[in-house]
């Protein structure tokens, strides 16, 4: 893993590349006969470079942050760490609409309900997002995004200590905003 990271880095970066960066950030307040409140923030970046000339096909190494923050009668706090190649195709050569794909194959999340101490899920994910781009200049877009995240968790470590084996999953269907420099 650490040399794809480091490849990426080394490639001529003037020459054919990039980045992009995707966003979705929602908040909500409730109160009934109890309160509550949940957060959500789900961060993800590429670097990588073009496949062919005129930048409609993309690959590069994603990372992805997801956090969920539920509270109310108890606290539930849910937070993964997501890494692996990603696919970007611009589908028309005008760049106006994309379609991408993730397989994070190193996918590691901190997960606590209650008072208790938070366990540590391993696993991969899939990530799947939909978009429209709208050029800012020559090679920059501004996307509005459909995504569907989906983890699959295998291992659990709890207390620091002990490993068990797991089928657990974390699905999310949400929009977000992104931007795209090619160069």
């Amino acid at each position: 893993m650490k040399k794809l990271i480091l490849l990426l880095l080394c490639l001529p970066l003037q020459a054919f590349g990039f980045v992009e960066l995707n966003a979705f950030y929602f908040s909500k307040s409730e109160t009934t006969a109890t309160s509550s409140t949940a957060g959500y923030t789900f961060l993800e970046a590429t670097l990588g470079f073009r496949v062919d000339r005129q930048g409609q096909y993309l690959v590069g190494w994603g990372y992805a942050s997801h956090s969920e923050s539920l509270s109310g009668s108890s606290t539930t706090a849910y937070s993964s760490s997501q890494m692996g190649p990603r696919f970007l195709w611009m589908i028309d050569k005008q760049k106006t609409w994309s379609l991408g794909f993730a397989y994070y194959i190193v996918t590691s999340a901190s997960y606590s309900s209650g008072s208790g101490s938070a366990d540590t899920w391993k696993g991969t994910a899939l990530h799947v997002d939909g978009g429209y781009n709208m050029p800012v200049g020559d090679s920059f877009y501004a996307s509005l995004r459909l995504n569907y995240s989906a983890a699959t968790y295998s291992e659990l470590l709890t207390g620091g200590t002990s490993y068990s084996t797991i089928s657990y999953a974390k699905t999310y269907i949400y929009p977000s905003v992104a931007a795209v420099y090619i160069w």
